[in-house]
């Protein structure tokens, strides 16, 4: 893959983010991942909650545009139909709680993720149909474990590939893929750690930053969606 210019990574969460623009507490849409985030590791048995888990995923996959006109989840579904996929989240949640760009390369590791990506595409789309953005926005949302493979992130990654099928790699959230996401993090750990420190995640209860670091996904992810969104 083509190098990543160091210091484009921290610019686009400075740029997405706008943190000199956040009154508190922030209503606009790139806080809705931490706030669906903070839910759900608040809560490693979401099916306690499960009206309020089944509100902060819906919402958070409707702000980002998951439930669009021509949409299974728009058409089909209303609230009840989250029950399964926080019932498949809290089975899956042991194994995924901490999953991490740096772990990527180990195979039990991805194992598992790839068993939890075979139920939630199951629980969500159960008449079939493209799954890579929802599934990927899920796992972001719920983990912040993996990248949304949405069309700027795709986008992006396609563009700094230098072959085929480094190119090609990016159709789906495979092996491929995330082994080049691990060399990413390898090549700018330092300035993905500090965009970390940088911008904490916001949480619901202040309307503002908490405790909690963004996972070194979201940071990639923010990268890999402001890149092409930008333009």
């Amino acid at each position: 893959m083509k190098p990543i210019a160091p210091g484009a990574i921290s610019a686009a969460a400075e740029a997405f983010l706008r943190p000199e623009a956040d009154p508190l507490p922030s209503r606009r849409r790139e806080r809705s991942w931490d706030l669906c985030v903070s839910h759900f590791r608040e809560h490693p048995r979401p099916t306690e909650v499960m009206e309020t888990s089944c509100l902060h995923l819906g919402y958070y996959l409707a702000s980002w545009g998951m439930l669009r006109g021509s949409s299974f989840l728009f058409r089909e579904t209303n609230l009840l139909h989250y029950q399964g996929v926080i019932e498949v989240i809290e089975k899956h949640d042991p194994s995924l709680r901490g999953w991490d760009v740096p772990d990527y390369l180990d195979p039990v590791k991805y194992e598992h993720f790839s068993l939890a990506w075979t139920d939630l595409y199951k629980a969500l789309l159960p008449e079939g149909g493209q799954g890579l953005t929802l599934i990927s926005k899920v796992m972001m949302g719920v983990w912040g474990c993996l990248p949304s493979f949405d069309t700027f992130f795709v986008a992006t990654f396609k563009g700094l590939s230098e072959t085929r099928a480094e190119r090609g790699a990016w159709n789906r959230a495979g092996r491929d893929a995330l082994g080049m996401l691990h060399d990413v993090y390898d090549q700018h750990a330092d300035e993905i750690e500090h965009v970390r420190v940088c911008y904490p995640v916001w949480d619901f209860a202040s309307g503002g930053p908490s405790e909690r670091r963004m996972t070194r996904a979201k940071v990639l992810d923010i990268y890999g969606f402001h890149e092409s969104w930008k333009g």
